[in-house]
């Protein structure tokens, strides 16, 4: 297959392109983190359910896994610009419907409108950072998976202060983050009126061609992209939501083991902004996977062996374990040569990366739950780091997805 020419910066200023990407990265998870926050109040004002609670807490992987599908059809149609703004705007109404109107209905609803937003924005990050800076891929990747992190940390540690200063209650808390969504459009807004000019006729849409799902389907790079996406994301949602009972079964207080999740949510903010200028960099990128991955297999065999002491240390490793997250978005807008397909690998990657880790919470529960202890769960996490390890390897081959496709032969 003929290469495809390398894909040129979009028109209009970096700066703004910049911004717009950062301030969008921020907002991609106050929305699903506030929900935890807030549960507790939710549920002793309106009753919910533990069930329905728990259907509540288990919408934002399923809108991942198949809300984000659309986003590569939607971009190459509209354009990524007024996509992204969108989905914004879908985040915003969604938040405000939740947190407003009355009834478990719009409670649902409107999670459901703003994890679709945020579940498109996902999918077209790598493609914006490739289409808009192709010479500062690892850079920018750097810069905006910082601020998703600082955004859901954020979200997870200031929304019940705030709320009380505010004198409000958990429908102010779910609002809170509607702000920053508002904050976010203003940029995309005025990127769209860049866009009107004939010198940037095309620049919301990013260069090249969509891959349909069923070709990358066919290639290796797309699966172990895809393997390796999921096995993070699993870890990821097992270690947050999991933690802090396993450490108070051991016999720590809650307060201190809910510390331990604040400690490992701390040690991965600068690791998220490491990780993808080392992997720019790396003559050897299979170490890096290896050391990150390395970290999580030493912090589950010190749970099991020692679960509370040290446990800073199992904290503070699984913190530097989720330096995996930025790897796999580096990994996916480094695997494709031009926006439009990074779009699509990017989708691939992550809804099919979300539908298998969706397993990994409730399997988790279920593993302790018939063998009486944490040590079953831990050793199956330890085996699916392993095969992330694997995925990992492959991934990092230096190769791009084009070249798998069916037309490459």
């Amino acid at each position: 297959m003929t290469a495809e020419p390398a894909p040129r910066p979009a028109a209009g200023p970096r700066v703004l392109i910049a911004a717009a990407i950062l301030l969008l990265a921020f907002n991609l998870r106050p929305a699903v983190n506030v929900l935890g926050a807030v549960i507790p109040e939710l549920r002793a004002a309106t009753g919910l359910p533990a069930g329905t609670t728990g259907l509540l807490l288990s919408l934002p992987t399923l809108a991942f896994a198949v809300t984000g599908l659309a986003a590569p059809a939607l971009a190459a149609r509209f354009g990524a610009h007024r996509t992204v703004v969108v989905a914004l705007a879908a985040l915003v109404m969604g938040q405000v419907a939740r947190a407003f109107l009355p009834g478990v209905a719009a409670l649902f609803a409107g999670s459901l409108l703003a994890l679709a937003g945020i579940a498109v924005a996902n999918v077209l990050m790598p493609g914006l950072v490739r289409a808009h800076f192709p010479d500062r891929i690892p850079l920018l990747t750097a810069a905006y998976t910082t601020l998703l992190t600082v955004g859901g940390a954020a979200a997870a540690g200031l929304t019940i202060p705030v709320e009380r200063a505010l004198g409000g209650d958990w429908q102010v808390g779910l609002g809170l983050w509607t702000v920053t969504a508002v904050i976010a459009l203003v940029p995309w807004l005025a990127m769209l009126r860049a866009d009107r000019g004939p010198a940037a006729k095309a620049a919301g849409a990013p260069a090249g061609r969509r891959i349909p799902l069923r070709q990358l389907a066919r290639t290796r790079v797309a699966w172990a992209l895809a393997v390796y996406f999921a096995c993070q994301s699993m870890v990821a949602y097992v270690v947050f939501g999991w933690l802090t009972q396993i450490l108070v079964g051991a016999g720590l207080p809650d307060v201190v083991a809910a510390a331990q999740v604040s400690i490992a949510i701390a040690v991965g903010v600068p690791f998220a902004a490491l990780v993808p200028p080392l992997l720019g960099r790396a003559s050897r990128p299979q170490l890096l996977v290896l050391g990150l991955s390395s970290c999580y297999l030493a912090a589950f065999v010190g749970l099991i062996a020692s679960p509370t002491d040290p446990v800073w240390l199992w904290a503070a490793l699984i913190g530097v374990g989720t330096g995996t997250f930025p790897l796999a978005l580096t990994l996916i807008a480094l695997r494709a040569r031009t926006g439009l397909a990074t779009t699509s690998l990017s989708a691939f990657t992550q809804c099919v990366g979300y539908l298998i880790a969706s397993v990994g919470p409730i399997g988790f529960g279920l593993l302790f739950d018939l063998s009486g202890d944490w040590t079953i769960p831990l050793l199956a996490m330890c085996a699916v780091v392993v095969l992330q390890i694997v995925a990992g390897l492959a991934a990092v081959r230096p190769r791009k997805v084009e070249d798998e496709l069916p037309s490459a032969a």
